[in-house]
């Protein structure tokens, strides 16, 4: 009987030992590695209507890139101005908003952009993104040139709709 708990309290400690062994592996090989200056980091996510969206696909665009969750007060606040934004001068050929929640509920997320009318694209984070981008917390947001360089890194709302924002970028990016 004593052999028994000895050799199921022996398996049970190398189960343990090999988990933790694995699992610290795993999330030290995903760093953070978007910097300022270099190539944003490719990604490929899905939106929350199960469109594929790469960042690669988008180079000759400048890209917006933010970082939001449904639960986030100044998140909301946000999206609302971004898409105030949309609504006043349209979707354009150079210039694309693409959010990505973080932490968040895919559900609770598209029940919200349809009820706000949201037009821009909604992605699901894969836990990876986050971690690459290094977020750590929302909303952050970084600006991508059209060669695909990361130039900007905001931590913080931005109110997308100030008629000077967006010009300035424009002119920053190209």
């Amino acid at each position: 009987m004593k052999k028994n708990v000895f050799l199921i309290l022996f398996i049970l400690l190398a189960l343990i030992v090999t988990g933790s062994i694995l699992l610290k592996k795993g999330k030290t090989s995903i760093k953070e590695n978007a910097q300022i200056g270099l190539p944003a980091p490719d990604f490929e996510l899905k939106d929350i209507n199960g469109k594929k969206w790469s960042l690669k696909d988008l180079k000759g665009k400048i890209v917006i890139l933010n970082f939001w969750a449904s639960w986030c007060n100044d998140c909301k606040v946000e999206k609302k101005s971004i898409q105030d934004y949309l609504n006043k001068n349209g979707a354009s050929d150079d210039l694309i908003f693409l959010t990505v929640l973080y932490k968040d509920n895919p559900l609770t997320a598209s029940e919200m952009a349809k009820k706000e009318g949201f037009t821009f694209p909604v992605l699901i984070d894969d836990e990876v993104t986050s971690i690459i981008y290094g977020i750590k917390g929302v909303p952050e947001t970084f600006l991508i040139d059209k060669k695909g360089i990361l130039r900007h890194k905001i931590i913080g709302p931005v109110d997308w709709s100030n008629p000077h924002i967006v010009p300035h970028l424009r002119q920053v990016l190209s």
